[in-house]
Formats: structure tokens, sequence, C-alpha cells
């Protein structure tokens, strides 16, 4: 297991980004730290050596997915990560980068503590459990998506958890519906937080990458909607994903979003046919992808709030998705800027790529930023993050995904059933296939 760690690289990159467009280009992103696999601040050494021992902390099993920096206050700046609980020996799913070198990177204390997250099956749902992405707003909260789920199985409804950067507090919880689920099959992998106007007026988008879907939080009413749509599904042409010369499979579905600053008068994706009442300075685009998959599809903000058509149909207005273009390879995480350029990881160039959005979405318009063959496979997380300075940052996180996929990770299937009961069983019968493919790997899941 140790050779295997090795091959378990993560970085972080940034490059500040500036307002000439030509100034993103022929630059190289900058390391900012790297880890062979996680690695802790537990409380006390004997709590670690006793997570060592009993198998909480199996340290191979622990890859950062996402980050996200705090800039809010003046006297510091932290940078926080996330580690998914894909399989069993992961102690803490959402952590701060400390100052202090461990074996194999530096140590991530947990976040906002260790208790809330340290033994998630004993603690009522009152902690958390497993996290896929985060995101600080301009409020200076952090959005914790926290899926609920170890590997495959769920322990607690997902849900979504508000931290105030100020004060280091949960502020908000709100659990995800379990109506607004497909039976144990969902995974909110993804949020995107907007303030519309104000802290308090906030809705929230959220992907569900196993059972395609969309899930819209309205932070003032206190609820939430489904939505689907044919746009978030995988398409299995581009299910086989190949990273410097490796291959593997995932049929995931929508995984990516991001938000356009407003939408221009000049925007070719949606300049016609809207009516006198239509007035681009008040509205949004979304725009989303799914992991298997090379097309780029957007969505008009204003569309997705409207409650009542969802919850009466949640594949209400299908046209209303619309694929605008596509692009060389598959893409993870995506992000844009305040001046509507989008950028993007490449997975089968290994390379973070740039759109500017008042041009068709083709490869004739996109820009390759930076690329490399070693410290850009697979991008999970990219970031735009305003410094104290006003400047804007472009952040990445990458992983030699599969490198570890094989070993580590259930693969995430679609399933389509009439019910439930039907989707259960074939899940069950998946993971059972699953798990004895792991363990000839050499990897010990509990059952």
């Amino acid at each position: 297991m140790a050779a295997r760690s090795l091959l378990a690289l993560q970085l972080l990159l940034v490059l500040q980004l500036h307002l000439a467009w030509g100034q993103y280009f022929g630059q190289q992103l900058k390391g900012v730290l790297q880890w062979k696999a996680a690695d802790f601040a537990f409380p006390t050494p004997q709590e670690r050596q006793e997570a060592l021992a009993s198998g909480r902390y199996v340290p191979e099993n622990c890859i950062p997915l996402d980050m996200d920096v705090d800039y809010s206050n003046p006297a510091r700046s932290r940078l926080f990560v996330t580690i998914p609980r894909f399989v069993e020996g992961i102690p803490y799913t959402l952590g701060r980068v400390s100052r202090v070198q461990g074996p194999s990177g530096p140590l991530i204390e947990p976040f906002p503590n260790a208790a809330i997250q340290a033994r998630p099956e004993t603690n009522n749902c009152q902690g958390i459990v497993s996290v896929f992405r985060i995101k600080i707003d301009e409020c200076n909260r952090m959005w914790v998506l926290d899926t609920g789920k170890i590997g495959e199985k769920r322990i607690c409804l997902p849900q979504l958890v508000v931290i105030d950067m100020k004060t280091d507090k949960i502020i908000h919880r709100y659990q995800i519906p379990a109506d607004q689920l497909v039976c144990e099959l969902s995974l909110l992998v993804n949020l995107d937080p907007s303030p519309l106007g104000s802290c308090k007026n906030t809705k929230v988008y959220m992907a569900d990458v196993t059972a395609p879907a969309m899930i819209v939080y309205d932070m003032p009413r206190g609820k939430s909607w489904r939505i689907t749509n044919k746009q978030m599904h995988p398409n299995p042409d581009h299910g086989t994903f190949t990273i410097s010369n490796e291959s593997f499979d995932l049929m995931d579905g929508m995984v990516a979003m991001a938000l356009s600053p407003r939408i221009p008068t000049d925007n070719v994706v949606f300049q016609s046919n809207y009516g006198t009442n239509w007035r681009p300075s008040n509205d949004r685009l979304l725009y989303f992808h799914a992991l298997a998959s090379v097309t780029e599809n957007a969505v008009r903000t204003s569309v997705l709030h409207n409650d009542t058509i969802w919850e009466e149909d949640v594949e209400a207005m299908p046209r209303a998705f619309r694929p605008i273009g596509v692009r060389p390879s598959q893409a993870v995480a995506e992000a844009m800027d305040s001046n509507g350029n989008l950028f993007f990881g490449l997975v089968g160039q290994n390379a973070i790529a740039c759109w500017d959005s008042t041009t068709p979405y083709n490869p004739a318009n996109m820009r390759i930023v930076s690329q490399n063959s070693e410290t850009l496979q697979f991008p999970s997380g990219v970031k735009i993050i305003r410094n104290r300075k006003g400047a804007e940052e472009l952040w990445v996180l990458t992983c030699r995904f599969q490198k570890i996929f094989s070993a580590t990770v259930v693969l995430y299937r679609t399933f389509t059933f009439n019910n439930c009961e039907e989707a259960a069983k074939e899940l069950m019968e998946q993971i059972k296939e699953a798990k004895a493919d792991l363990r000839s790997k050499g990897l010990v899941l509990s059952d």
C-alpha cells in the first residue's frame, strides 16, 4: 500500500488573473503545496495512534478533492480542503491546511472542529459526514455540501451547512428532503451559492451526480426543489477517461456549475426571443456539464427559481436547458471570473483552458491557460477567488485520479428503475462486485 500512496499526488496551484485577455496566457500556474496523501492534525497523539490502529485512519485512502481560500481577515489567509469519504479510513472530511509539515505534506486541521466529523455514525446526524466541495461566498460564509454517505452507505440525509468565517461557528443548516432524492442513489457533489442582492436572499444550486439532477435551495424561504433535464445525464460515448495514457470508465452525470456575472446584451447563448419583459441585466446564466460528456450547457437562473413549475413537474421546460457547444475532452470543475471568462480543466489534455462567454463555445474560441502532463492531471477543484487587494486569482487542485480510482473509489453508476426496491437490489449487487474487485487489489473495506 505504501507504494500506491506515492502515486496519489495532490497539487494546489494559483495564478493571478489580469483584466487584459492576453495576459492570462503563456504563464505557468504557481505551485502552492502538495501531498502524497492527506495527513491530519489529530487532537492528541493518542487519538492518532488509535485511529491508525483501528483503521479509522488509512493515510493512502485520504485524497483531497476541492479547496477554497478565506481572505476575510486582513491579518491572515486560510486555505481549506475537502477529503470525501469515498471509503472507510478517512478520519476527517473538511479541514484547514496548517503550517505544520507532516510526513506526506502539510497537516490538515479538522474544521470547524474534530468532534463534529470524527464518528458520523454515532452523532445522530448532528455532524458532518462527507464533503466533496465547498464554496466561500462574498458574505464571508463557507457553504458546505455534506453528501451524508460513506462510500455507498447512506449515514444521514445530505445537508447544507453554513459556517461564518469570522467566528468559525455554524450559523445555518438545511437537510435535503428525502423525497427530492432518488432512493439511495443520489450523491450531491457540488454547489454554487448566489446571494441575490443581499446575504439573506441566497439561492444555492446543487448537483446530483449519480441520479442526474439539480436541487435549488431558497434560503429565505427554507425550502428546496429538484430539477431534471437530459443535459444533466452522462454520455456513454464519453464515459472512458484517458489521462497520460491510462484509462478508466466513469459514467458520472452533472458535476460542474458556474454562474455568469450577469447576462450581457451581447451574449451569444441567449440573445433573442425573450419578450419585452426580459431584462438581461437582471438575470444570470448557470453553466453546467456532466462529467462523462464534452458538451457545455446553460440555463437562465430565473427559470430555476420558479419553484411552482418544478414542484409540479421536475422535468418541466426541457428546452430552457441549452447545449451551447463542445470542448476537446471531458472536464471536472469549472469557474467563471467577473469578466465572464470560464476556466475549466481539460482532462484529456492535462490542461486548464479558458473561454470568453461572449463568443461561441467551441475549441476555436478556447485558449490554453496552462498545460503540464505532470502537475495538471485531473483538475478536480477550480476556483476564482478575489484576494484582499481586489484582484481575482485562479486556484486549481489536481490529483492523479487515474492512479487511485480503481483502488479507492467504487464506480459511480447511473440507474433508471421503476421503484426503489429494484434500484436497491441492483445497487447492492454492484457494490458486492466492486468490493470483491477492490479486495483483489489489496484494499480491505468494511461491510
